[in-house]
């Protein structure tokens, strides 16, 4: 987690969560590795810490397992992106649920992901993803899969190629 705390019910229940099972809470630092099973994966950046706005404490996650990678950007908007140069990566996990405020022009041309997964509730009151994102992925020739179509996105790797599919979990 961030070294950032904020008073949502959210946040307590993870704190909570993390007391009941006697878990011993990491921020971790860019340029920290760790494995999952035979993946490799590396923190990104430095989470940007503005109690204003929470957001920017994501922490950004590269995997790569054989010749394929994945790029989760959680909650981060621009600001994050700006912070540093950005590897080619197959899968981006799009930052801030497709808001207008992430996936910068400059970000996207840098990370040129063949695919794009936007994590955003259907008919959401934000009206997420933006038009304006949708857009710009389409331009740079990415296919997109969202949450609010497809439910439950599964992309897997063999180390080689990716293939998806689509669960009916809520």
């Amino acid at each position: 987690m961030p070294k950032i705390e904020t008073t949502t019910k959210t946040f307590e229940d993870v704190l909570d969560a993390i007391q009941g099972k006697n878990l011993k809470v990491t921020a971790p630092t860019k340029g920290k590795t760790f494995k999952v099973g035979e993946a490799n994966c590396e923190v990104m950046t430095d989470s940007i810490l503005d109690k204003e706005n929470l957001n920017l404490s994501s922490i950004i996650v590269r995997l790569e397992f054989g010749n394929t990678s994945f790029l989760f950007m959680g909650d981060a908007e621009s600001k994050n992106e700006k912070t540093r140069q950005w590897p080619k990566t197959d899968v981006l996990k799009v930052g801030h649920h497709g808001s207008n405020t992430s996936t910068s022009e400059n970000f996207l041309k840098q990370v040129s992901p063949q695919y794009a997964v936007i994590m955003a509730g259907k008919n959401n009151s934000y009206g997420l993803p933006k038009d304006k994102i949708l857009e710009r992925l389409k331009k740079k020739n990415v296919t997109i899969y969202r949450t609010d179509e497809k439910r439950t996105i599964e992309m897997t790797s063999d180390g080689n190629k990716i293939e998806t599919g689509f669960g009916d979990v809520p």
